[in-house]
């Protein structure tokens, strides 16, 4: 594949320091990865917009050329991801730039029942929106002069044409919108990349998005083992559109990842007959994981970007990339605990969701399978010192520590405050040994408020 990328969260909640994105530069090289994609939302210290961005510790245009550099030396282009027409909610909870939103009062329903009560969406049809958002591509884009793309976004857009641009064509303003996103990247010599998700629930948006867009990339998401994503690629193709596909590490909105799931979702990602692969690593809910819960899936991606027929050894290569023996098996053993605990669940893991929930409405589990899990988790920390105390083994630990917490919670044990406290303690110190305080106390505060 010509693209083999890594795209990171950098926005919900953890911001990671220079250091650590370059760490991350040097694994990506090691691999044979080009690109390391960073999605903003309000995370870049945008001139006139410190409203979005005060007291989080923004990446500044000075940090973006200096790690752009860094990672050019390595063979990795450093790719901007700053979305263009959906996911604002980090905007438009401050009053000042809701005149942009689609629905300014919030209130925009999501394929899955809920209800965002934050506008999400600007509104393409409002000039002064659409040239907010441009302005945000003047200003950001020179400082990533090694890039030949840009990703401009357009994922989830739940209320187009919904709002304010209500009775409008959603297909015709969609494709539209983005094309006025796309003259500003190619103004800035990059190629313009989308999601495509509003694509193909709007396959009647196709044949126009190949006559205004036939210079993007399309990228084709989708995270779950059972997901159509070669059905996804072969639409977009048939259409003569370029894609690249965007597997994730399943790592998010859950406590130590989903292994299984994210090994079969990349498989199936590497056979999709897409021009390229960009593994997500989101932040969704609080963004609790460690960063090592996403190495084993990046080696696998890694690999079968190169070759999907590959079989590589993952825990070997995890343990030779982070000098910890041991830690790749153990990473692999840890994130399948969902699975011996019967804790199945899209996009999530049961165990994830019912910490999160008040007792009474926890989902109903087999007590046979969480003992289970229980006693695997144990075996686990039995031989969780053995891996000694570098970084990544301390973030391993304490993702076996988060699962135990779910699982007791589930279990509903009694006498978990002080274990939870003590993990509220050592999430504080590994987040600042991979970035800046930031948005931490908001990770902590959503921790600690379940009832146990």
């Amino acid at each position: 594949m010509t693209v083999r990328g890594l795209m990171l969260d950098v926005s919900r909640n953890r911001i990671y320091s220079l250091d650590t994105l370059r760490r991350v530069a040097d694994l990506l090289a090691a691999l044979g990865m080009n690109r390391l994609e960073l999605y903003f939302e309000n995370v870049f210290a945008y001139r006139r917009h410190e409203t979005v961005w005060r007291g989080i510790s923004p990446y500044t245009p000075e940090e973006m050329r200096v790690l752009g550099d860094y990672c050019a030396a390595r063979g990795v282009c450093l790719v901007p991801n700053q979305n263009t027409l959906g996911h604002f909610e980090r905007w438009f909870r401050h009053p000042a730039y809701r005149r942009f939103a689609e629905l300014p009062q919030g209130g925009a329903r999501t394929p899955w029942g809920s209800v965002q009560e934050i506008p999400t969406g600007l509104c393409p049809t409002d000039p002064e929106a659409v040239a907010f958002a441009e302005g945000l591509l003047d200003e950001l884009l020179p400082n990533f002069p090694q890039a030949d793309t840009v990703n401009l976004g357009g994922d989830e857009v739940f209320d187009l044409a919904q709002g304010r641009s209500a009775g409008h064509d959603p297909a015709t303003l969609y494709v539209d919108h983005l094309a006025r996103m796309a003259a500003v990247a190619r103004r800035h010599g990059k190629r313009p990349a989308f999601w495509a998700d509003g694509l193909l629930r709007h396959p009647e948006a196709l044949a126009l998005a190949a006559q205004r867009l036939p210079d993007a990339d399309w990228i084709v998401w989708g995270y779950e083992a059972t997901d159509d994503l070669a059905g996804g690629v072969a639409r977009l193709r048939a259409a003569g559109l370029r894609t690249l596909v965007a597997p994730g590490t399943s790592s998010w909105r859950s406590f130590c990842g989903r292994a299984t799931n994210a090994a079969a979702n990349i498989r199936a990602a590497a056979n999709a007959g897409a021009d390229g692969l960009l593994l997500t690593d989101w932040g969704d809910a609080g963004h609790w994981q460690p960063l090592i819960v996403s190495l084993p899936p990046l080696v696998l991606a890694a690999a079968l970007a190169k070759d999907p027929a590959a079989m590589p050894d993952v825990p070997a290569a995890v343990d030779a990339l982070t000098g910890v023996p041991g830690l790749g098996d153990f990473l692999l053993r840890l994130g399948d605990t969902y699975r011996t605990a019967k804790a199945e669940a899209p996009n999530s893991t049961l165990l994830f969701r019912a910490y999160n929930l008040p007792p009474g409405q926890a989902p109903a589990f087999d007590r046979a399978a969480l003992e289970a899990a229980w006693a695997e988790l144990d075996d686990l920390a039995a031989r969780a010192p053995a891996l000694g105390d570098a970084l990544p083994a301390r973030e391993a630990r304490h993702a076996l520590g988060l699962q135990r917490l779910a699982l007791a919670r589930a279990l509903r044990r009694p006498g978990l405050a002080p274990e939870r406290a003590r993990l509220a303690a050592e999430m504080e110190t590994l987040w600042l040994a991979r970035g800046p305080r930031a948005q931490l106390d908001a990770s902590l505060s959503a921790f600690l408020s379940p009832t146990l």
